[in-house]
């Protein structure tokens, strides 16, 4: 058969449109199907966008997160619907309505059950799929099925591991992958870090070091075979761990991205982030002692959450030396405690998905309003990546930050062009807290 297979782009520009990471299910489900005797290719949008019109296969699927369903259901209305199947961590969510274009959606992981809906033996309009219990038997991503993707890339991403027992009350993690972790072992994973032509690698696993025997193992490998360059995700407790971020470096860890999401304490509790402000610090110094870098991520606009809050975050980010921060706007996905929440309080005004991307308020916060929580998030962003903080860092020969700096504000940039109007913000939720009529 042929198959195309689709990763739609999101409706504003964002680090990842620029840096090219394609996200890793299309592509193990493409390799996977490749295996099976099957012609695959694969669109990343962004980093190629076809002649959908021209497009010649017997079968589309479609991957989309919550901000790229728009533009997926788009592009699967370019097909016969009979030819469509639809999966990723939205439509798991909300299958029936990616049914309206598709003739299956897939819910949950679909490598054990994508070969059997391709070659026509599960004909469920929603295919539960199975989770890979072992991940090992999983085959290493081919990344010469992306269109246009230039590989060995900058940074490869890499996946060691699914499932995350924390379930933080915004995050649509554990409705996808669960809440046990599953691990690949380490001897595998140092099998594939070989097996490309590359030295850099993300390790997009929700928390790298989530089992610290593991990481351990792992890193043991890595520094004994000189993989040298490489980033991670983890939570602030890896840093309570001493002899493991010390590994960690020496093992050639560059930058950690880590979910502070508040400087508010009382945030923290509400989002269920099992961790304090101190924690946080420490874990800043802990990292920052051993030369790794650090991209810390914020969540904003929580019940607790007032102007104020927005601009300690920038100030703690500053006066902590973060290097490069995300400050996202409190986004409800469907499946989440948050949704569910402010669902029932009728305080969601817009399920414009193409919203959904942290960069756009779409709720009614309480202790200011959704204009003024838009407005002051984007000025602190402004603040952290401006062009003198930009080329002070570039001046001390510190590029790598200055690079990300000189990013972040072209990206802020463009998305106030688009956005100055604020046009999808409904004139009742621009009003001083308490003025707002929820209906």
């Amino acid at each position: 058969m042929k198959i195309i297979l689709i990763e739609p782009k999101a409706a504003e520009a964002n680090v990842y449109s620029k840096m090219h990471m394609p996200l890793l299910g299309p592509v193990y489900l493409g390799t996977i199907l490749k295996k099976a005797g099957h012609s695959v290719r694969i669109f990343n949008e962004n980093i190629y966008i076809p002649d959908y019109s021209s497009l010649d296969a017997d079968l589309i699927g479609i991957s989309i997160l919550t901000n790229t369903a728009r533009r997926g259901y788009e592009i699967a209305r370019n097909f016969p619907k009979e030819k469509v199947i639809i999966g990723g961590v939205h439509a798991s969510l909300l299958p029936e309505e990616s049914l309206t274009v598709a003739r299956q959606v897939v819910v949950g992981e679909a490598e054990e059950v994508i070969v059997d809906i391709a070659e026509g033996r599960i004909k469920d309009a929603v295919v539960y799929g199975k989770r890979v219990e072992d991940l090992d038997t999983l085959p290493y991503p081919d990344f010469s099925l992306i269109e246009g993707y230039k590989f060995p890339a900058f940074v490869t991403p890499v996946s060691t591991s699914r499932g995350c027992p924390f379930d933080c009350s915004f995050c649509s993690v554990t409705k996808m992958f669960g809440r046990e972790y599953r691990f690949r072992s380490p001897e595998k994973i140092l099998e594939e870090l070989q097996s490309r032509n590359t030295k850099q690698f993300f390790f997009c696993d929700d928390n790298f070091t989530a089992n610290p025997k593991r990481t351990r193992d792992l890193l043991g490998l890595m520094l004994k075979e000189k993989i040298v360059k490489w980033t991670c995700q983890v939570r602030t407790d890896a840093a309570k761990d001493e002899k493991l971020v010390h590994l960690m470096a020496k093992a050639g860890c560059g930058v950690v991205c880590i979910g502070f999401e508040s400087v508010n304490s009382k945030t923290l509790t509400a989002y269920q982030k099992k961790q304090t402000v101190g924690d946080i610090v420490d874990s800043i110094r802990s990292f920052h002692r051993r030369k790794i870098k650090i991209h810390g991520m914020f969540v904003l606009g929580g019940d607790d959450d007032s102007k104020n809050t927005i601009w300690d975050t920038v100030k703690f980010a500053l006066k902590e030396k973060i290097d490069t921060i995300q400050m996202m706007i409190l986004t409800p996905l469907p499946g989440t405690k948050v949704y569910d929440d402010l669902q029932k309080q009728k305080r969601i005004f817009t399920r414009d998905w193409n919203l959904y991307d942290g960069q756009h308020i779409v709720f009614a916060p309480k202790l200011l309003s959704a204009r003024e929580l838009q407005l002051n998030v984007t000025k602190a962003y402004e603040k952290f990546y401006s062009l003198y903080r930009s080329f002070f860092l570039l001046f001390r020969f510190r590029f790598r930050n200055a690079m990300f700096r000189f990013m972040g504000h072209f990206i802020i940039k463009k998305w106030l062009e688009r956005n100055h109007k604020m046009s999808w913000l409904p004139k009742v939720y621009q009003l001083v807290p308490g003025q707002e009529r929820i209906t």
